[in-house]
């Protein structure tokens, strides 16, 4: 790693992402709409908002497919790749802990990724079906990004353990009983 090369790493996707973004959103721009003007989707997304057009999407629904499908392809594959060659290199690792921490490492991102490329690959490179998509929408959209810190803090030692002591006093909570003072006066 080079200085040159962390920046083409960080400039190039910022280059394509937003190329593509503007190729497919100048396309969309250019459809006539004249029906109606409600996207059914949980927020406005580019496949519903195409699906409302009154003229034929057939280009711009390519163009879209296309784009997304380089956009998410492609990094799935680098990320594929570079797994193989992380876990050909952790089996090479002697001691047991050594490759338990390798992949305890690599399983946080690895489960986080694949929750987004699956759902995004089933929104944008399948037929369009408005009511799964919307519901896949929201997983890529708001769930991945609300469990993504538990799925990283998991693997933090320090928060294991707060959650460990939690569990168990809130077992020992529930099977405990609670005696009360029974009252001895007697008339």
């Amino acid at each position: 790693m080079n200085r040159t090369l962390c920046i083409g790493l960080v400039i190039l996707p910022w280059i394509f992402s937003l190329s593509s973004s503007l190729i497919v959103t100048l396309f969309t721009m250019f459809l006539d709409f004249c029906g109606p003007n409600k996207v059914n989707n949980f927020f406005c997304e580019v496949c519903p908002l195409q699906s409302l057009a009154c003229s034929d999407t057939y280009i711009i629904n390519t163009v879209t497919t296309t784009a997304a499908a380089i956009a998410t392809v492609l990094p799935f594959f680098i990320i594929v790749g570079l797994y193989t060659k992380i876990i050909m290199t952790v089996f090479k690792i002697k001691s047991s802990s050594g490759k338990q921490k390798a992949f305890s490492t690599c399983s946080s991102h690895l489960i986080v990724a694949m929750l987004f490329f699956m759902t995004v690959f089933t929104i944008y490179l399948t037929p369009y079906d408005s009511q799964r998509d919307k519901y896949y929408s929201l997983i890529y959209f708001l769930i991945n990004p609300v469990v993504n810190p538990f799925i990283y803090a998991l693997r933090n030692t320090d928060v294991r353990n707060i959650l460990k002591k939690y569990l168990k006093f809130q077992t020992k909570l529930e099977h405990q009983t609670v005696e009360l003072p029974m009252s001895n006066t007697t008339k």
